[in-house]
């Protein structure tokens, strides 16, 4: 009798293992997943970058995957973004917001080899909806992102030594959005970020910045 009810015991918690089971397959919290690089294409009328990229790490991903074809992802990542010139020289203005004028009417001397950089540091939130099929996957969403306060730089040589300006506190606005999407096989990736004009990175007055993104993202 007794092994009897041992089996029935069993027997009657196989339904609710299967279930633990599949939640945990359906549910799960990723750290630090993933990470990439990318190339910033900035076409704007009054901002022409020498060069302009980025590298971002994911924090946490929280995904959500009902069938083996389809999912979600919410995750929380540390992005970092330079834009570079070397014919403009950016300032700030009274309200630390960034501006560009030619390198020449920032410095009246005779320098050689400059660049003027400033660099955006965010934490972004991005959501997307993936397609799956065997190690395939195309993920496409939106990315809302919070915005810090960032820096100029200045690097140049004067008669053959290097001179460094730096001004701390630039301003963007706390708050834009871009559009993402990704394709990729296994663990490694290629990934597609853009900025519409609207979703303004810098108060109204600053450099023109929206750009498209073109990148690699690995997984870990």
């Amino acid at each position: 009798m007794k092994k009897s009810l041992k089996i029935l015991s069993v027997l009657a918690a196989l339904p609710l293992f299967c279930i633990n089971s599949s939640a945990q397959d359906v549910v799960s919290l990723n750290p630090i997943s993933h990470f990439g690089y990318g190339y910033n294409i900035v076409k704007t009328s009054d901002f022409h970058p020498s060069a302009s990229d980025e590298f971002f790490v994911n924090i946490l991903t929280l995904k959500l995957r009902p069938v083996d074809y389809l999912g979600l992802d919410i995750g929380v990542d540390y992005k970092t973004v330079d834009f570079r010139s070397r014919d403009e020289a950016f300032y700030l203005d009274a309200n630390k917001v960034i501006h560009a004028m030619p390198y020449k009417e920032k410095y009246k001397e005779n320098y050689t080899r400059n660049f003027s950089r400033f660099r955006t540091n965010t934490f972004s939130t991005p959501v997307t909806f993936n397609f799956y099929a065997g190690d395939f996957a195309v993920r496409l969403g939106a990315e809302a992102n919070f915005n810090l306060t960032g820096r100029v730089k200045d690097k140049f040589f004067v008669d053959g030594k290097k001179h460094k300006y730096i001004e701390k506190g630039a301003k963007f606005n706390k708050f834009n959005y871009n559009f993402l999407a990704s394709i990729s096989y296994a663990n490694t990736g290629i990934y597609f970020r853009y900025y519409p004009k609207n979703s303004r990175l810098m108060p109204e007055g600053g450099v023109d910045v929206s750009s498209m993104t073109v990148g690699v993202v690995f997984g870990l």
